[in-house]
């Protein structure tokens, strides 16, 4: 098993809460270039300790926590992923956010957190460098996220540390809980908070002072960090990124793509986004920008509500998906109620994509006399009342009442539940709800919702090719708008030119494209292994059936010739067959021999 030269020190924090210890767990260099870190590596740990069925709730069930080689670094950009079993899918999922955690864990000392067992009482865990410490969190439990991070900045007295923490909505298993990191950042699409929640643990605070990233030849590694960042300094992923963030995007969907979500997507149209996108913001809210470590593009604006019965909410908002879910997607008109039912979310430590898509599909229901308000302990929800969003909000959280507890099951559940034909607008993708943008104005972003593997994320890859990249991106704990969305082509020449003189590796541009097949296959086989194939990579019922009624993609619906299309152009980029299955050729090919066996078992299980 070789040391890493560089990049990495070769080991994982290990903390097992049961027993209240910690240890360093060991990872060879041979790993790390076959799965890189944070998303792969998570992968990597789930495919080689779990069987299939994995309970997330199970005591040794895990939870990573990756930053990337890269982290730590003077390469651009630094984002970290958790990987776990999800509550909502029961497949492993993984969910990416920027800030600063990245490298304050590389500054410890750690590749890596890796978190089971589960503690007795309610916990917190202060890292600072090699050292552990188990806290009470007694305190802090039932606080909200900001509240949490406060308490954990003024017992460590150090306003340097950096946090990831559950609301209520963790606490309460809600199943569309999130971790937020930092305050105003989310890791949300693995729903690591319900499993935190079980686990008792209330989040944790790191500090690193100790240790420097290891490079193995600097001058090589600074030359091709130098390279990446000012391609970012002199250009952006897309024309506006920095001036205005991904809020901005919400005009651009509108008005040119056909694609913003409207009245859980009924339509893309929706003429008052000019109330609640972008260009509100930037008259009304905006006060400063934000950035991750060593970003230029700084896509994070924080603001501050002056006017109305929120006035001097601090949030930030909104971001394409959050402003998307939460406003357009609810009928909203006011940007005052919509940001504060994303700063809701963000307090409780709510998904805003799932939370959003919970509410819009129940207004739908009601609309459509599916349920009745008694169904929701008297609550009637319709398009733009931001009031009843709120105490929708609320409830999910605390998981309180009948409706408390039905709302925090999602929406496939509900739909399930229901029943009525409410399947029909029932708009999830392997159990998950879909993000902003709707996939009959951007066909293109089928792939992500559909062969992505978390299902219904946006930011999986946008092609078969752009399926690989992200893998990689997440892997590297990079952030896709200032690394392969603005490197474009060069995205295998420039990556391999850092982890080359960062890690003393020897990695050709084709060597790029086959670690990150090896993630994303890896991946695959694990939800092969829970039965899943073609028939689960598809999109729900209302894109095939309903055309959009307005806007600039009018009278657009994916079809079976675009679904046919895009699972030849995956599978076939993959190496998989046309069930979605990697062959043995492929799996032999990516060196991952060891898991025909267990495929082959789940193809006849499943009859795939």
């Amino acid at each position: 098993m070789a040391t890493p030269k560089g990049g990495n020190f070769g080991k994982v924090l290990e903390i097992d809460l049961s027993k209240q210890t910690y240890k360093t767990r060991p990872v060879s260099d041979e790993i790390l270039q076959q799965y890189i870190g944070g998303r792969g590596l998570g992968a990597y740990y789930a495919l080689t300790e779990y069987k299939a069925g994995k309970n997330p709730f199970d005591e040794d069930a895990f939870v990573f926590i990756g930053p990337g080689p890269l982290s730590g670094t003077m390469a651009v950009s630094h984002r970290t992923c958790f990987v776990n079993i999800s509550p909502l899918t029961g497949r492993l999922n993984h969910a990416e956010c920027g800030a600063h955690l990245a490298s304050e864990i590389k500054f410890a000392g750690w590749d890596g957190i890796y978190i089971k067992g589960k503690a007795k009482k309610p916990v917190w865990l202060a890292i600072v460098n090699d050292k552990v410490e188990f806290k009470d969190a007694s305190k802090m439990w039932g606080k909200t996220t900001d509240e949490a991070h406060e308490m954990m900045v003024k017992e460590m007295k150090d306003p340097e540390i950096r946090t990831a923490v559950i609301g209520p909505a963790g606490e309460n298993g809600a199943l569309q809980a999130n971790v937020i990191v930092e305050r105003f950042r989310a890791a949300s699409r693995s729903n690591t908070g319900p499993v935190f929640g079980d686990k008792k643990l209330k989040g944790f605070a790191v500090r690193g002072t100790k240790y420097a990233v290891p490079v193995a030849d600097n001058a090589k590694f600074l030359a091709a960090a130098k390279t990446a960042k000012e391609l970012n300094i002199q250009g952006e992923a897309w024309e506006g990124l920095k001036r205005w963030g991904t809020g901005g995007l919400m005009e651009l969907k509108h008005f040119l793509h056909g694609s913003l979500i409207t009245k859980n997507f009924q339509t893309t149209w929706w003429p008052d986004v000019v109330n609640i996108g972008g260009e509100e913001a930037a008259r009304t809210f905006w006060k400063r920008h934000s950035s991750c470590t060593n970003c230029p593009a700084h896509c994070l604006k924080l603001g501050i509500i002056r006017e109305g019965k929120y006035r001097g909410l601090v949030a930030e908002s909104p971001e394409y998906e959050s402003g998307g879910l939460l406003g357009s997607n609810l009928g909203m008109k006011k940007f005052d109620e919509m940001t504060a039912l994303i700063e809701a979310c963000d307090a409780y430590g709510l998904d805003n994509i799932s939370t959003g898509g919970t509410l819009a599909f129940l207004t739908e229901a009601m609309e459509k006399g599916a349920i009745k308000p008694a169904d929701l302990d008297g609550l009637k929800p319709k398009w733009g009342d931001g009031d009843t969003y709120m105490e929708m909000i609320r409830r999910i959280a605390y998981k309180e009442g009948k409706a408390g507890k039905f709302m925090a099951q999602g929406v496939a559940r509900m739909s399930k539940q229901i029943g009525k034909g409410s399947d029909a607008y029932a708009c999830v993708v392997k159990g998950r709800e879909l993000a902003a943008h709707d996939p009959r104005g951007d066909k293109i972003r089928a792939y992500s919702y559909t062969m992505g593997t978390n299902g219904a994320d946006h930011h999986e890859g946008q092609g078969s090719r752009a399926l690989a990249m992200t893998a990689m991106a997440d892997s590297l704990c990079s952030c896709s708008f200032t690394s392969m969305l603005l490197w474009g082509a060069s995205t295998d020449k420039i990556v391999t030119d850092m982890l080359n003189g960062l890690c003393g590796w020897n990695m050709k541009p084709e060597d790029y494209w086959t670690t990150a097949k090896r993630i994303f296959t890896a991946e695959r086989i694990l939800n092969v292994r829970e039965g899943i194939s073609s028939k689960d990579d598809r999109l729900p019922k209302r894109f095939f059936t309903e055309k959009l009624p307005a806007g600039p993609r009018k009278d657009a619906v994916f079809t079976e010739e675009d679904q046919k299309k895009m699972e030849a152009d995956t599978y076939g980029f993959f190496g998989w067959d046309a069930k979605g299955i990697p062959t043995e050729a492929t799996l032999k090919a990516y060196g991952m021999d060891a898991f025909i066996g267990e495929l082959n078992a789940a193809k006849k299980k499943f009859n795939l």
